[in-house]
């Protein structure tokens, strides 16, 4: 392959997390120059807005980088050779709904985005996009890498895969630099220098955000007893943060290196109806959905005016890890990153073709994961039912059948943990008729009106959600036996 003349597409360019962060890294890839940067969205504002930015960026730095805009996705994708994906369907409007529906049911959750009823439905709203890109990815730029990042990471590279096998549509995620630097953190405190964490040699797998470390090593040496030898310690240390994780360490001798937020979703045993709000581990009770909103509106405030007149940053490799991998894949660089791809064997006790998180490299053209071998057993339990919950969500998503969606529901953990069919089902069609906005219109048929909730055992009215305080009261508490399943910090 060779330099010059690239496309490179971004989808969502209106993301406000992403997105500037990933214009810095645009400006600052000489050894690309030039190339063609398409910015596309379906919002025109947001469009016009962050296209201005970038295009001051450019100017402001000099970088040989041709910048197009469009709202037509079909004309972004065409030949293009690599694309970065950020979207979100209903974003915060469809998250509170997410996230206040299932806390009236008594199953909370801090973020939503990945597992637990949230999670389900922010894939079933976003898969009908996923498929529809993918669909035209295999007309129009079949040869390209995709990286998505966009949660439920899992659910939607599995959704594009199924259009084709061969799609290089890959998941692309950060939290294994949080987790590294934490235990660099940890090994120094243990009174071992370690000046990065890149300078450790570590093996790790997992589903995305419920990944773990299985092998430490420092010059062939085993670090991992070090770490289960201090990780009381750790867990009392100022600056060692993550306490969930090494609480789950002690007990199962490896280290989880997602967030704590993160992980405890996947394990509702410690998080839930129960203690979530005595914050265990400095957890939070229940993601703050109104915040994120006033974010984003702040964060189109100062880009309103970085599109105008106001300063705009420079270049910097730092942040963002596309445009590094966008280099490797160009010259087929044997370099390591952090991946969710279909599993081929490469961690041989997950089910065939989960998406799984591992490390991978780019092979004449295509991503290859690394072959990280089977996951510790009890480790591999917990992680199996979270991977095997993929195909339920996108059976689900692409079947469109109320069935199949009630059927993913029930396996999630974080629903099953309640022990009541018929919560997670009348759950199921609250959120259901809360979400149809965002969801297919071909769906509308079962999709129950105000009405036909009401005769459900459990339901939630629109004045009940209306508001945070409102919105955040439980309606239906869960019976107090299930309290013994539950870990309750100490009093």
């Amino acid at each position: 392959m060779t330099r010059g003349d690239k496309k490179i597409t971004y989808i969502g360019a209106g993301s406000f997390r992403f997105s500037i962060g990933l214009f810095r890294n645009i400006v600052a890839a000489e050894d690309l120059f030039p190339y063609e940067v398409c910015l596309h969205d379906i919002d025109p504002k947001s469009l016009d807005i962050m296209t201005r930015i970038l295009k001051r960026m450019v100017r402001k730095s000099g970088a040989s980088v041709k910048i197009t805009a469009t709202l037509d996705r079909r004309e972004a994708l065409e030949n293009a050779d690599f694309l970065y994906k950020s979207i979100s369907v209903g974003m915060q409007a469809s998250e509170w709904y997410d996230i206040h529906v299932p806390q009236k049911l008594g199953i909370p959750q801090n973020t939503g985005d990945t597992c637990g009823p949230g999670g389900i439905f922010r894939a079933l709203r976003c898969i009908p996009s996923v498929v529809d890109i993918a669909t035209d990815m295999k007309e129009l730029c079949p040869n390209a890498v995709l990286l998505n990042y966009t949660n439920p990471q899992a659910a939607l590279v599995m959704a594009a895969r199924r259009v084709d096998p061969g799609l290089q549509y890959v998941g692309l995620c950060h939290e294994l630099f949080g987790g590294m630097k934490t235990v660099r953190k940890a090994l120094n405190v243990a009174g071992i220098e370690v000046d990065a964490w890149s300078d450790l040699d570590i093996s790790y797998g997992g589903v995305n955000h419920f990944t773990w470390l299985k092998t430490l090593e420092l010059d062939g040496k085993d670090l991992y007893p070090v770490l289960r030898d201090h990780g009381e310690a750790f867990i009392k240390h100022r600056k060692v943060p993550r306490e969930f994780n090494w609480f789950l360490m002690g007990k199962h001798g490896y280290f989880p290196i997602p967030g704590s937020r993160h992980v405890a979703e996947f394990m509702p045993q410690y998080y839930n109806f129960f203690n979530h709000e005595s914050k265990p581990f400095g957890i939070t009770p229940l993601r703050q959905v109104s915040l994120l909103d006033k974010a984003r509106r702040l964060a189109y405030w100062f880009f309103r005016r970085m599109a105008g007149w106001f300063w705009v940053p420079g270049p910097s490799k730092k942040g963002e890890k596309a445009l590094d991998m966008t280099m490797d894949w160009l010259e087929s660089n044997p370099v390591e990153h952090v991946v969710n791809v279909p599993n081929k064997q490469y961690i041989p006790n997950l089910p065939e073709n989960a998406i799984v998180e591992v490390p991978g490299m780019f092979k004449d053209g295509k991503m290859v994961g690394t072959k990280v071998g089977d996951l510790p057993g009890k480790i591999a339990d917990f992680v199996r039912v979270h991977a095997e919950q993929q195909f339920l969500t996108v059976d689900a998503a692409m079947a469109g059948d109320p069935d199949a969606i009630v059927k993913a529901m029930l396996h999630d953990p974080m629903n099953r943990f309640v022990e009541d069919e018929q919560r997670i089902e009348d759950l199921t069609f609250n959120m259901l008729h809360y979400e149809q906005e965002w969801l297919p219109g071909s769906w509308k048929e079962f999709i129950p009106t105000i009405e036909e909730l009401k005769e459900r055992k459990y339901h939630v009215l629109p004045e009940e959600l209306a508001g945070k305080k409102t919105a955040r009261r439980n309606k239906y508490p869960l019976p107090e036996s299930l309290k013994e399943k539950a870990w309750l910090p100490p009093s």
